[in-house]
C-alpha cells in the first residue's frame, strides 16, 4: 500500500472549568467515558498500560454523533506532556483504518482568562481519494468537551 499523504483538521471549544482539571479529566479518567455518556461511548478496555501514562493500549466501541453504528478502535497514547497539558493517541486497528491509512489525535487544553480552550487536531491518510475527511469525528470531539465541562460541573 502507497504512503497516504498527511492531512489535518482540527477543531477549538471553549469550555468553563479550569484548564487543569479538563485535562485531568482527559487525562486519568478517559477510560471512564462510558460510565459518564453510554450513548455515545459504549465499552472501554484497557489493554495494556495503566489507563494514564504513555504506551497505553485502550479498546474503544463508541458510536458517532447522528448514527446508530458501532464502530471499534484501538488505539495507544503516545505523548503525554503534562507542562503544556497535551495529550496525542494514535490509532492501530478498527473501523477508522478501513477508511485513513493512519489516524492519529492530539489534544491540547489551553487555559484562558476563564475556563480553557480544548482543541483537537486530527492527522490522518485517506486509503483513497473518495474517502471523506473525518468531519463526523471533530463533532464528535466538540460534543464530548461539551459533556465532560457539563460532567465536571455537576460533580464540583
Amino acid at each position: 500500500m502507497a504512503a497516504a499523504e498527511s492531512n489535518k483538521l482540527d477543531i477549538a471549544t471553549d469550555v468553563k472549568c479550569p484548564p487543569h482539571k479538563f485535562y485531568e479529566m482527559l487525562k486519568y479518567t478517559l477510560h471512564h467515558l462510558p460510565l459518564a455518556f453510554p450513548e455515545t461511548f459504549k465499552t472501554t478496555e484497557i489493554l495494556e498500560g495503566d489507563g494514564e501514562s504513555v504506551g497505553t493500549i485502550r479498546l474503544w466501541t463508541y458510536v458517532l454523533p447522528g448514527t446508530t453504528e458501532v464502530l471499534s478502535c484501538k488505539e495507544k497514547v503516545e505523548v503525554i506532556d503534562d507542562e503544556n497539558m497535551w495529550i496525542v493517541c494514535k490509532v492501530l486497528e478498527g473501523d477508522l483504518l478501513d477508511q485513513y491509512q493512519h489516524f492519529q489525535i492530539k489534544i491540547h487544553v489551553i487555559p484562558q482568562n476563564e475556563g480553557c480552550s480544548v482543541k483537537w487536531t486530527v492527522e490522518y491518510g485517506k486509503c483513497s481519494e473518495g474517502i471523506s475527511d473525518p468531519h463526523h469525528y471533530l463533532d464528535l470531539f466538540v460534543m464530548n468537551n461539551n459533556k465532560l465541562d457539563a460532567y465536571i460541573a455537576s460533580k464540583a
